[in-house]
């Protein structure tokens, strides 16, 4: 049994559908019945998951500098 996303025409193994969702490009997708996941399934799953670390990796990056600056821009103990 695979589970097939409609946008990005792939057949998912059940455990890489997050939730009811496709890994690529978040749409739902549907049960296909008998079906085999596609072969490229396993390589996209990585890959998705991969690019979602380095999105958070990143954003977590530009939230601690953000935060970092506000704090250097007022330093505590002047009074404004």
């Amino acid at each position: 049994m695979s589970y097939h996303c409609s946008e990005c025409d792939v057949n998912w193994h059940a455990d890489q559908a997050d939730q009811g969702r496709c890994p690529t490009c978040g749409g739902g997708v549907a049960v296909r019945g008998p079906e085999t996941a596609g072969y490229d399934a396993d390589i996209l799953y990585r890959i998705a998951h991969d690019e979602a670390a380095t999105c958070d990796a990143y954003a977590r990056f530009e939230l601690y500098y953000d935060e970092r600056d506000l704090d250097v821009a007022s330093p505590e103990g002047e009074s404004q």
